[in-house]
C-alpha cells in the first residue's frame, strides 16, 4: 500500500488504527515501524484516542490473598457495566506487601508506586499494559521511614512527568515545610530538582490526585493565623501546572475549607474538578467546580447516605452514575436521580478497588522493559534499574509479561 499512497495519507490511516493492530504493522515493512514508533505519531494517537466517544474504565481490585486484578471495562452509557465486556490484564509485578499504591493514569500510562519494603526503595513504576512494557524509577531525594511523600502524575502534549515531594519529618512527626522537591521526565528520562515556595502540607493519609486541565491537583492544608476561627487550619485545592511547572492554590467553599482534610478526596466529575466530602455517619458528598479556577462556580451536587454500607466512592461513569465500594466487599454503581444502587457483580476488598478513565497509547512502545531486582523479578534473574538520571545495567534479562487467567487477555 505504501508503493501507492502518499506518505500523508498512510500516517492519516495508521493514526485511526487501535494499538494492537499498529504494533503488528510495525512489522510490515521498516517505514512502518519507523512512523509508528515516532513520538509525533504516538502523542497524535493518544489526542486522537482521547477525542472519541468511546469510554474505557480501567480497573483494579484485590480480595484477601491480596492477589491483584487489574481489567479494562467498557462504559457503554445504557448498558450494564460488568466484567462481561471485559479485557483482562496481564500484570507482571508482585509486591512484597501484597499490593501497589496507583498515583494515576496519563497518556496510557499507569504510575504504581511502592511505599514500603522495596527494592530499590520508593519505587516507581510507569506500566503501559497495552504494548506490554514498564520502566522503574528511583527518585534521587531520599526520603526516611517516617517522611511523608506525596506523588503527582500527568502529562503536557509532548511529555509525561511524575512530581515528587517530600516532607522530612522533626523529631515530634510533624511535616516541615517546605517541601523538597523533583519531577520526572519521560523525555529527558531525568529527575530534576526544582524550588517551589510549598509552605502547605499536601494530604499523604489516602491521598488522591485529579488530572486536569494540564495541572495535577491535591488536597491541601495550611494553618490560620486567625486564632478566633474554630478550627486552627484550612483545607484547599494545591496545583502543579505540568507543562510550565508553576504551583497554584484553589480555594474551596466554606463547606469543605473548614473539613479536615482527611476527610476530603479530590476526584474528576463529569469532566470538571470535583471534591467528595465523608463523614463518620457514613454520608458522602460532592461537590463540582463548574468552571475551573472560578470559586464561585463550586457547586454542591448531591449526598449519598450510607447505601448498603459503603465504604468508599470509587469514580463516576460516563452516564452520571456514581461507582462505589460496599462494606459486602463489592463495587456498586449508584444513581444519584432515582438513588437506586445496584451490584455490578465485581467483588474484591473495598479499599482495593480503583477506578480510572482509560485510553490506550504506543508510549514506551521501542523502549526495553527497565524492571528492579527484588520488586519484580523472580529468584535468580538479573535486572535493568533507571536510578535517578542514569541507567545502570545490571544484566540482560528483563521480565516478560505474566500470563493471567481470564476468558480474554491482552
Amino acid at each position: 500500500m505504501s508503493m501507492y499512497l502518499p506518505k500523508e495519507i498512510i500516517i492519516e490511516i495508521l493514526l485511526k488504527l487501535p494499538v494492537k493492530s499498529l504494533i503488528r504493522f510495525t512489522t510490515v515493512c521498516k517505514s512502518w515501524h519507523t512512523i509508528i514508533s515516532d513520538s509525533k505519531f504516538i502523542f497524535s494517537h493518544i489526542s486522537n484516542g482521547e477525542s472519541k466517544e468511546d469510554n474505557t474504565l480501567f480497573l483494579r481490585r484485590y480480595m484477601e490473598d491480596k492477589a491483584e486484578h487489574y481489567t479494562l471495562l467498557k462504559d457503554v452509557e445504557d448498558q450494564t457495566l460488568g466484567l462481561q465486556s471485559s479485557l483482562v490484564l496481564d500484570f507482571p509485578f508482585k509486591s512484597p506487601i501484597g499490593h501497589f499504591r496507583i498515583v494515576g493514569i496519563a497518556k496510557g500510562l499507569v504510575c504504581l508506586y511502592q511505599e514500603f519494603f522495596a527494592d530499590p526503595p520508593h519505587s516507581i513504576i510507569l506500566w503501559n499494559p497495552c504494548v506490554r512494557k514498564h520502566i522503574v524509577l528511583t527518585p534521587n531525594i531520599n526520603s526516611g521511614t517516617f517522611d511523608s511523600v506525596v506523588l503527582g502524575f500527568g502529562a503536557t502534549s509532548c511529555d509525561i512527568k511524575i512530581v515528587r515531594l517530600v516532607y522530612h519529618k522533626t523529631k515530634d512527626f510533624a511535616c516541615k515545610v517546605p517541601a523538597e522537591v523533583e519531577i520526572y521526565s519521560l523525555n529527558s528520562g531525568t529527575w530534576r530538582r526544582v524550588h517551589f515556595n510549598v509552605s502547605y502540607i499536601i494530604n499523604d493519609f489516602m491521598w488522591s490526585q485529579a488530572f486536569i486541565e494540564g495541572s495535577v491537583h491535591w488536597i491541601a492544608f495550611n494553618s490560620l493565623k486567625d486564632s478566633n476561627r474554630s478550627n486552627s487550619f484550612y483545607s484547599f485545592i494545591a496545583s502543579l501546572h505540568m507543562d510550565d511547572e508553576v504551583s497554584g492554590k484553589i480555594l474551596l467553599p466554606d463547606d469543605l475549607a473548614q473539613v479536615c482534610a482527611t476527610y476530603l478526596s479530590i476526584t474528576v466529575v463529569g469532566g470538571s474538578l470535583g471534591v467528595i466530602k465523608n463523614d463518620d455517619s457514613g454520608s458522602w458528598c460532592v461537590w463540582m467546580m463548574k468552571e475551573y479556577g472560578v470559586m464561585k462556580s463550586w457547586t454542591k451536587l448531591y449526598n449519598i447516605d450510607s447505601v448498603g454500607g459503603i465504604k468508599f466512592v470509587i469514580g463516576f461513569r460516563k452516564n452520571g452514575e456514581v461507582l462505589l465500594a460496599s462494606q459486602g466487599k463489592a463495587l456498586v454503581t449508584y444513581n444519584p436521580e432515582t438513588m437506586l444502587s445496584k451490584d455490578m457483580g465485581i467483588s474484591g476488598k473495598a479499599s482495593s478497588f480503583y477506578i480510572h478513565k482509560y485510553t490506550e497509547s504506543l508510549v514506551l512502545l521501542t523502549g526495553q522493559n527497565v524492571v528492579a531486582d527484588k520488586l519484580l523479578l523472580p529468584a535468580g534473574k538479573s535486572s535493568h534499574i533507571l536510578h535517578g538520571d542514569k541507567n545502570i545495567d545490571g544484566g540482560n534479562d528483563v521480565l516478560e509479561s505474566k500470563a493471567t487467567k481470564g476468558k480474554r487477555k491482552m
